[in-house]
């Protein structure tokens, strides 16, 4: 019995942990790529995309 309880309260601990972690990293890669739109913008060279 103790031992299902410590494992559910491991999940709800790691899930809580995933989310509280997703906003941030959500936000901050936004800004991200607003600044790298703004570089592409203000004349950045295509020639150095490594994607072609």
């Amino acid at each position: 019995m103790m031992r299902k309880v410590v494992s559910i309260f491991a999940v709800v601990v790691l899930t809580m942990g995933l989310f509280s972690c997703e906003a941030d990293s959500v936000s901050e890669t936004e800004n991200l790529m607003e600044s790298l739109e703004d570089q592409n913008a203000t004349g950045g060279n295509k020639s150095d995309d490594d994607r072609q």
